[in-house]
């Protein structure tokens, strides 16, 4: 059996030669779970010896762009995707927050299936671009790259006057206790204005999000009204947030398929 330090320096080590490691590749390199995987970058982010992201890890100070995220996980994302596209209503104004999983979403969506879409997000935008039934709305504001979203007082305002049927927010990390986060402190004033200003309430969540920590909160979970998790979320974390949440429904994705 691989000894935890020998696993841990051979992560390390992979992370330094390719820049940046998928915690799933990992897991079937080292003959481990991604359960493993997963604690070994917490650990090993703690230490200072790379920076843990979402979906694997990557060199310190070296934190992948919008685009690298935006195709990582694809077949994970879109499981998530699907199910959250259930959640869309003829007739709704549909407000998408920025982020990959919401990106796949868009780009399953019908033209005519949503009245209106509404988003802070350029590539959902051009996603939807060929809509003729669906209006599509980009908010203004400041682009902020690393997010890949419109920010500031701009979109803030923007939101303010918005009233949405259903919100598709982007979520950094859940934790049943803490609530819903994200590590930019101006990301989550934008959250919390897209809570506020909609009828339901949506997210699609990774495995690796679940019980996760981020800096800044902005929402509790029972601000949810629909919750889609993957197929293979721990048994005992659903079992914990069906009790804790009694109120929200929470759906599991079908299977990714490669």
């Amino acid at each position: 059996m691989q000894l935890a330090e020998e696993r841990r320096q051979a992560i390390v080590e992979a992370v330094e030669q390719e820049g940046r490691v998928l915690a799933a590749e990992l897991a079937q390199r080292l003959h481990t779970s991604e359960d493993t995987i997963r604690r070994d970058l917490r650990d090993l982010d703690a230490a200072g010896l790379l920076r843990r992201v979402h979906g694997g890890a990557v060199r310190r100070g070296a934190a992948p762009s919008f685009g690298e995220r935006m195709e990582a996980e694809l077949p994970r994302k879109n499981a998530l995707a699907r199910m959250l596209r259930d959640c869309v209503r003829p007739g709704d104004t549909v407000l998408i927050d920025a982020g990959s999983t919401n990106l796949a979403l868009a780009r399953l969506l019908e033209d005519g299936q949503a009245a209106t879409v509404v988003t802070n997000s350029p590539q959902v935008a051009l996603a939807l671009g060929d809509f003729r039934r669906t209006r599509v709305v980009l908010l203004g504001g400041t682009y902020h790259a690393a997010q890949g979203a419109v920010m500031g007082a701009w979109t803030l305002a923007e939101l303010q006057q918005l009233r949405a049927d259903l919100c598709i927010v982007g979520i950094c990390a859940l934790d049943p206790e803490r609530g819903l986060a994200t590590e930019d402190a101006e990301e989550a004033t934008i959250k919390t204005a897209m809570l506020a200003g909609s009828t339901r309430r949506a997210a699609a969540v990774l495995n690796e999000r679940l019980f996760d920590k981020a800096s800044f909160l902005f929402g509790r979970l029972a601000e949810l009204d629909h919750l889609v998790l993957e197929a293979d979320a721990p048994p005992d974390t659903i079992a914990r947030l069906r009790e804790s949440h009694p109120g929200l429904d929470i759906q599991l994705a079908a299977k990714a398929r490669p």
